[in-house]
């Protein structure tokens, strides 16, 4: 192996742990302690489109989501659609767990939550989200 090739081959190997470094799931007590009164905004991709998401998580259990969807392209052929959804969310062991009543449904389920720089986080379920989750 050529002395370039090595050290590219270990300039990525180091990036690779640096960013595994940088995430670290956390615990039910943890997402307890920044979800409940908080919110969760988060974007993904779907079959739907490009989907911005606001979970605001009730003390109580209850959860109400504000939804942007954009579909298309282009900023010439994009429309953005905007709905909103009521469910109720739960901790259950190191997950926050979702269920939504209407056009979210199929997000509903447990998802790992992996802490990232600052208020960043990554939930790791029915769907993969990146965003922010606190109070």
């Amino acid at each position: 192996m050529s002395k370039s090739r090595l050290l590219a081959f270990v300039m990525l190997s180091t990036a690779g742990i640096a960013g595994a470094a940088m995430s670290a799931p956390l615990s039910g007590p943890e997402i307890q302690a920044r979800a409940a009164g908080g919110e969760f905004r988060g974007d993904t991709q779907s079959f739907r489109g490009f989907e911005s998401h606001i979970w605001r998580l009730g003390p109580g259990g209850q959860a109400r989501a504000v939804v942007t969807l954009k579909r298309g392209y282009s900023a010439l052929n994009a429309v953005t659609v905007e709905f909103g959804d009521t469910g109720a969310w739960r901790i259950q062991g190191n997950t926050l767990c979702v269920e939504w009543g209407g056009q979210n449904q199929r997000f509903s389920g447990c998802y790992s939550v992996e802490a990232q720089q600052g208020n960043h986080v990554r939930l790791v379920g029915p769907a993969r989200w990146e965003g922010t989750l606190d109070r």
